[in-house]
């Protein structure tokens, strides 16, 4: 087993993409050779909409590609032998692994109590504790007595959590550290495993572990966790061999030796996918280890969701303000480069895709220009559209009655299509400002409509305005009901919580 990364599955989404391309040049050409003839404004607009739906497009072939490759290849997956680092190591020779559980506010003593059970001896639990409520450091500091385990807290909370690592890591004595989320339960032969990966690959920095989503409290949580399950294995394992893999955070087990010689985690938002960049620079590899299986929540409730999705679209354009020219000058090979751009860059960019918006409705009519594509140019439009949801389509085709699957899909849609503000501001706030941490809601409420339309009042002003806006230059809202409507039923997302389980139970159905 080994790291040594190929281009295959970059070479076909581009061959794939440039033959739709290539179908869709001569009305892609003919639109922007008429809008420069009729005026250099309309020129630029129709080049620069042209630049959104070939990027939309790329981003769609990507999905599609990932999706038919992982589902074709799966059976195929060389996993290291088990025990193989007591093989290499002896068995006498066992590395000092701490785990380090960072916490903030958001305390889980069941989850670290499960994810202590290690069948590996030589490991010590510490907990990072930056939490400023006394009721979470009183239950920490009495669990701590309990277990007789160690608490490090600090004056400060300068780097968010990659500050909270550092302060103790830099000090610390282990030859491997595990990352534990608040939340996160690792499996008992999690160490003993996750060393099994290291000792088949000297190059290996990070192995993350896989991932699903448990504990599932309410329905907003048992609609979507399927959604986790099913989008680890399919991604992670391709980047694995194809792309560009990274540190996801929790779940993960970093070397020593890779740790010290990266320099610690960067003090940013996103902390792991920086670290992972750096490591790759000084050539380490995460390698993904698709048989061990750590349990995460998915977030309480629609509001929740919102919050973590605002921090992993700041965290992402913060990481696009800093590292971009490192990873242009980086000795990563042009597919893991690409790889990046096209998940990492994917959330800042929907302000492109707002740019687009504003030009098709709102530019265009002002200056008197229309563009018309052909038809056919929908059906690729509107099938990248779904592409994000084949692997779930296809994962669960045999598991999920056609009513359920398409329930779960209709609130996907409304789900992510409802994050196009929220997004929006994230990006704006953090491309002209600083990325803020934000912390993930554990606990939910119940929420009456009231309270949704309160929380959601951002993304209802923001139909509000484009209905406007659309209707008066364009006499038809057509135009963007696909972001409308999801924005307006963002109030209804936020109180599926609160309902109870009646007929859909899909994780029943699923087992």
């Amino acid at each position: 087993m080994n790291n040594r990364k190929t281009p295959t599955l970059y070479i076909l989404i581009l061959i794939a993409w440039f033959i739709l391309l290539l179908i869709a040049t001569p009305a892609l050409f003919e639109g922007i050779l008429v809008a420069n003839i009729t005026s250099w404004p309309a020129g630029i607009l129709v080049t620069l909409s042209t630049l959104f739906i070939a990027y939309f497009w790329l981003n769609g072939t990507k999905d599609v590609v990932y999706t038919m490759v992982y589902h074709l290849k799966k059976k195929r997956l060389v996993l290291p032998s088990k025990y193989l680092w007591a093989k290499t190591k002896g068995v006498t020779n066992r590395p000092h692994v701490v785990m380090v559980y960072c916490t903030y506010n958001d305390f889980n003593e069941h989850s670290l109590l499960e994810s202590m059970k290690q069948d590996y001896r030589n490991n010590e639990v510490v907990i990072l504790d930056d939490s400023t409520k006394r009721e979470f450091i009183e239950e920490i500091n009495l669990f701590a007595m309990k277990y007789n385990l160690k608490v490090v807290r600090r004056k400060d909370h300068v780097g968010f959590k990659a500050g909270n690592l550092n302060n103790y890591l830099q000090t610390a004595e282990f030859d491997y550290f595990v990352i534990l989320d608040s939340d996160e339960i690792v499996p008992t032969n999690f160490i003993t495993r996750s060393l099994d990966y290291f000792a088949a690959d000297p190059t290996t920095g990070v192995v993350q572990a896989n991932h699903i989503a448990t504990r599932n409290r309410n329905k907003f949580m048992k609609l979507f966790a399927i959604g986790v399950d099913s989008h680890w294995p399919a991604y992670q394992t391709l980047k694995n061999d194809h792309g560009f893999l990274s540190l996801l955070g929790h779940g993960a087990m970093v070397s020593k030796e890779c740790y010290q010689t990266v320099g610690g985690f960067p003090h940013v938002v996103a902390e792991d996918l920086c670290f992972s960049i750096a490591a790759r620079e000084k050539g380490y590899f995460v390698t993904f280890a698709p048989d061990i299986l750590c349990e995460e929540e998915y977030p309480i409730d629609y509001l929740a969701f919102k919050k973590r999705h605002s921090k992993w679209t700041q965290g992402n354009m913060e990481f696009i303000k800093k590292f971009t020219g490192t990873i242009v000058n980086s000795p990563m090979r042009w597919f893991e480069k690409l790889d990046i751009v096209l998940f990492t860059y994917n959330l800042p960019l929907t302000a492109f895709f707002a740019l687009y918006v504003v030009i098709n409705v709102i530019l265009l009519p002002l200056i008197g220009y229309n563009v018309n594509y052909p038809a056919w140019m929908l059906v690729p439009t509107i099938a990248f559209l779904f592409a994000p949801m084949l692997n779930d389509i296809i994962t669960y085709r045999k598991t999920l009655k056609p009513w359920t699957m398409a329930w779960y899909l209709l609130h996907t849609v409304l789900l992510y299509g409802s994050m196009l503000y929220i997004s929006l501001v994230a990006s704006t706030k953090s491309l002209f400002g600083k990325s803020v941490f934000v912390v993930t809601p554990k606990e939910a409420s119940n929420v009456s409509f009231l309270d949704a339309v309160k929380g959601n009042k951002g993304e209802l002003m923001f139909a509000a305005g484009l209905i406007s806006v659309t209707w008066i230059l364009n006499d038809s809202i057509l135009p963007v009901l696909l972001i409308v409507v999801p924005s307006i039923l963002s109030v209804y997302m936020a109180m599926v919580a609160n309902k109870k389980q009646k007929k859909l139970k899909l994780v029943k159905e699923i087992a």
